[in-house]
């Protein structure tokens, strides 16, 4: 199972409820959805309001009855149109599916068509995703996303696009956004009969032509998965029904004599990175009234597991909702991990998912004018300390902020502090994490820190509180207790990368065993030095003493079974680990850095001075005996000390807690809202210059797109990576090949495969 996999909640199903209705009619349409309608009573509620819910209002929806047999029919069609003046329902005899979406598409309005069955639903923002990326991309003639299929059955469905494949199986999805000039062009639906596959017909018939579509890298789309089974299935489970589908799919697939490549996201082509940026051509009114509510639009990097990113979720989730709205920008890839957490309270776009990166300050400007955004907050996005100069340039009135967790001084000179400071004439206020951070802004970057104020993170201490927290919680743990008797047990808890030091945690803990070999290290997470991390544990003689639990979704029951947690990292803000730990009861041996002694003092753990500092690199694994030994004094005198967790939760309760930090930007922001920028026109003048800023960001972070990092794929790789993940699923659904891989791990061999060049071969080969 991947990152993804684990992480998606199939009960977050899009339409459950309508959430708001900003149906603002502002002239005519822009997409006319087209929808056949055939015995569907028990799902085309949740359809309609998937629908009612977008965040682009500019739309029709067109339900053609085809003379559905289910009684009620009339009355729940009659029920669906009057949600919505947008909402067109036609009453027609049977003529099959097919027929029906011609029929549909004959009465439509707009020239774009986004084509949706009657029982599946789609993502809030699809329609605007959808619409955008097929703006900025004039030459392409439709666009999808990736889908999930939810209900009888559950998996997500991304497939890299390759006009080869297509030709032998259909990866496209039937829900797309289409120009309705290139389908009728084609033929529309009805050149083929009601036993072919017409959805992948179509696309045959689309490439044939050489048009194009356009791959959005996000889950936009819920396809409904029965179990019973939809109309796919029956032509498939039909031996004269699925021959004559296949001759059809085959004889058009041969009309296609060459490859036609597809523009996919993270993208695939090469954008102009010279371009100034633009704006769109839209004249609508925005999709809401000025002072209804607070607008608050986040630039934020991407939606990972991390400190950072869950003080992101902990305001964004927790902040008046009656008083304020939000919208969120990102601007980096990343799985799709914690994407759906924000949607629950926010409207969400991942620029890097549909758009190429000289479109994003266009859209960015667009979402500022269409919802009549008041404050933009920043945190953590490169892109954003580029982009917001000239953004003040063009909204004036609107009040810029940030928020900054860390200096970093192995990158940029000490990294978004830095950024901070190089634009603050532009911020009405900078919040950091931390009073020493602060002070450094000051002191090292020569930042004036009259408009920098200090918030703390916080924590839930209703959530981590150790008296509602049972070890059965997670099972995980729960299967381990057995190993963790009679031991006392040392917790690090966080993403396993260079910067925290796991390798230097193993040198810690095994000097640690050679006084107390009671003792137990758990390893709570999952990173790009994890392997080193078992591999140096296994060397040194302790992997029975260490347990290995990866990333976990529930980290609760590990700080309530942990004596102590352990920080030894190079940088950080004030990390969320020691928020969490402290309000468990869980006493903290944390490193001097960033802000951890603003909150961790003797009367509940330690703090290490560094000897190793990220100036010296964090690849550098030579260790000081004497900086091995201040943490291993520091841990046994925590281990000895059993009144330190008495003061831990008291420490939270006298002021880190999360509702003291929300309740903080509450008032923040109804404060700049009502005295309004402070910032001097003369400041924002030089628009050629904030624009010039975006095209040397552009120019500098072009090493974003390199293949590993998942961006710029040529469509041989593309083509190259698909074969490998189906060669890779057929093998493993073999038990032979399974026992093998078995055997090659209990053996040892597959460490010393992934060690020398036989594993490139392999690929190379494949």
């Amino acid at each position: 199972m991947n990152e993804e996999e684990k992480y998606f909640d199939y009960t977050m199903v899009p339409g459950k409820e309508i959430i708001e209705n900003k149906a603002i009619n502002d002239k005519e349409p822009i997409i006319s959805i087209i929808t056949g309608y055939y015995n569907c009573k028990d799902y085309i509620r949740q359809t309609a309001n998937s629908i009612i819910n977008q965040t682009f209002p500019y739309w029709e929806w067109i339900i053609i009855n085809d003379g559905s047999t289910q009684e009620g029919t009339k009355e729940i069609l009659e029920e669906i149109s009057n949600l919505d003046s947008r909402i067109k329902v036609y009453h027609e005899k049977n003529q099959g599916r097919i027929i029906t979406r011609d029929v549909a598409i004959s009465k439509a309005k707009c020239d774009l068509l986004f084509i949706l069955d009657a029982d599946d639903v789609i993502d809030r923002t699809l329609l605007e995703c959808s619409y955008w990326s097929l703006q900025t991309n004039p030459k392409a003639s439709w666009v999808y996303s990736d889908l999930v299929n939810f209900d009888g059955q559950e998996f997500l469905w991304k497939q890299i696009f390759s006009s080869k494949v297509e030709k032998k199986e259909n990866i496209i999805p039937v829900c797309s956004l289409i120009k309705k000039e290139r389908l009728l062009d084609v033929g529309g639906y009805g050149v083929v009969d009601n036993d072919v596959h017409e959805d992948w017909h179509l696309w045959l018939r689309m490439l044939e032509k050489k048009y194009f579509p356009i791959r959005m890298n996000f889950y936009g789309f819920w396809y409904r998965k029965k179990k019973e089974g939809g109309i796919l299935d029956s032509i498939n489970n039909d031996k004269k029904r699925d021959k004559h589908a296949r001759e059809e799919i085959e004889k058009q697939a041969k009309k296609i004599k060459e490859e036609v490549y597809a523009i996919q996201f993270p993208t695939t082509t090469n954008s102009n990175y010279d371009s100034y940026p633009y704006t769109f051509e839209w004249d609508r009114k925005p999709i809401n009234k000025k002072g209804e509510k607070i607008r608050l639009l986040f630039i934020l990097p991407w939606f990972r597991v991390g400190g950072a990113d869950k003080f992101n979720l902990d305001l964004i989730s927790r902040i008046d909702k009656t008083k304020f709205d939000i919208t969120i920008v990102t601007t980096e890839t990343s799985d799709y991990v914690w994407r759906q957490k924000f949607e629950k309270y926010a409207e969400v776009f991942d620029l890097t998912s549909f758009l190429h990166r000289k479109d994003w300050p266009a859209f960015i400007h667009y979402i500022m004018k269409s919802r009549n955004i008041d404050i933009v907050m920043q945190s953590n996005s490169y892109f954003g300390f580029y982009v917001i100069p000239w953004l003040k340039s063009e909204f004036p009135e609107v009040i810029f902020t940030d928020y900054l967790h860390s200096e970093n001084w192995s990158w940029r000179n000490g990294e978004y502090p830095r950024d901070s400071t190089a634009i603050d004439s532009f911020l009405d206020r900078t919040y950091t994490c931390t009073k020493v951070l602060r002070e450094s802004m000051k002191k090292n970057m020569g930042r004036t820190i009259d408009n920098v104020k200090t918030v703390y993170i916080g924590v839930d201490e209703e959530e981590f509180d150790a008296n509602k927290v049972n070890i059965s919680d997670n099972k995980d743990l729960e299967q381990k207790m057995d190993q963790l008797k009679n031991k006392k047990a040392i917790l690090f808890l966080c993403r396993i990368s260079e910067e925290k030091r796991p390798i230097f945690m193993v040198k810690v803990f095994k000097k640690l065993l050679q006084k107390n070999p009671n003792l137990i290290l758990m390893v709570v997470g999952d990173g790009p030095v994890l392997t080193e991390m078992k591999d140096t544990s296994k060397k040194e003689g302790i992997n029975d003493n260490i347990i290995y639990f990866g990333m976990q979704n529930n980290v609760k029951p590990f700080y309530k079974v942990a004596d102590v947690s352990v920080i030894c990292s190079l940088v950080e803000g004030l990390t969320i680990t020691t928020y969490e730990s402290l309000s468990m009861g869980t006493p903290v041996v944390t490193a001097d850095v960033g802000g951890q002694k603003e909150l961790v003092d003797e009367t509940c753990g330690r703090v290490v001075q560094n000897i190793q500092t990220a100036k010296n690199g964090y690849n550098n694994r030579d260790y000081t005996e004497e900086e091995i030994d201040r943490y291993v004094k520091a841990i046994e005198e925590v281990l000895e000390d059993s009144k330190l967790k008495e003061n831990c939760r008291k420490k939270i309760l006298d002021g880190y807690t999360v509702n003291n930090m929300v309740k903080v930007f509450e008032k923040e922001f109804e404060e700049l809202v009502k005295q309004g920028t402070q910032i001097s026109s003369n400041a924002i003048a030089s628009k050629d210059l904030y624009k010039q800023y975006i095209v040397m960001h552009n120019q500098l972070d072009i090493r974003n797109y390199f293949p590993q990092e998942g961006g710029v794929y040529s469509e041989e790789q593309r083509l190259r990576q698909y074969k490998r993940a189906k060669l890779k699923e057929k093998l493993w659904s073999n038990p032979l090949w399974r026992a093998f891989i078995k055997f090659l791990k209990a053996t040892g061999l597959m460490n010393l495969i992934k060690k020398t060049k036989i594993k490139e071969k392999i690929k190379k080969i494949i």
